[in-house]
């Protein structure tokens, strides 16, 4: 009686110290949240070596991806991915890698794994267009221009594209895009064929304000 009373004492010793250990471990985390890239990862790196938590890889490989130490956070995502399979977010900031890294079939084939998984992102579906384009695979760039249509038949990006070769969409494309730019293609059109001497006026002159807003997107 007296041996199993010490054994629940132990057992809970060792509870209470493995409960203190695991606090003190998160409680260490908070250094990490005025730092930036290597001095981030280093914190996430000793906390992962005692303890595995989902919501601290991840931020140990968006550190790396930030500190651009590409080939170490490919090796850490796919431990995420691993572990954690349901967590899209690691496909994502992989795909970001390769995108860094100019590795554009890698890209391909995980955005394809994103899409399978999330049909509904059209961003990605945009970036795939970009990506098949730059490949040469133009037939895979408009039909994924295609899909996305089926989402929202309104999407400049997609119509964009498909009016590159397309009469229909081109018409469609001009029906839609920003009055804006509307505005600039009839200015443009109004235009006279021959050279004249145009003196700007006064008010035109300088960019102060066109400069403002860019800066500010």
């Amino acid at each position: 009686m007296k041996r199993l009373y010490l054994i629940s004492i132990v057992i809970l010793l060792s509870l209470l110290l493995f409960s203190c250990q695991t606090e003190k471990d998160y409680s260490s985390l908070s250094v990490a949240e005025n730092k930036k890239g290597l001095e981030a990862a280093e914190v996430y790196e000793e906390f992962l070596s005692k303890n595995e938590d989902e919501k601290v890889r991840w931020n140990y490989v968006y550190s790396l991806y930030e500190a651009e130490e590409y080939d170490v956070a490919l090796e850490e995502i796919d431990k995420g991915i691993a572990l954690y399979p349901d967590n899209i977010r690691f496909l994502y900031i992989k795909s970001l890698v390769y995108r860094n890294t100019l590795s554009l079939d890698k890209e391909k084939e995980t955005l394809i794994c994103i899409e399978i998984l999330n049909p509904g992102n059209i961003e990605v579906r945009k970036r795939l267009v970009e990506v098949y384009d730059a490949l040469g695979e133009k037939e895979e760039a408009i039909r994924e221009a295609k899909s996305i249509l089926l989402y929202d038949s309104k999407d400049l990006v997609a119509l964009e594209y498909l009016s590159r070769d397309s009469q229909f969409y081109s018409l469609l494309y001009s029906s839609l895009k920003p009055e804006e730019e509307n505005a600039a293609s009839e200015e443009e059109a109004a235009i006279p064929n021959e050279e004249e001497n145009l003196e700007p006026r006064e008010e035109e002159i300088g960019t102060e304000n066109g400069e403002e807003n860019f800066v500010e997107q």
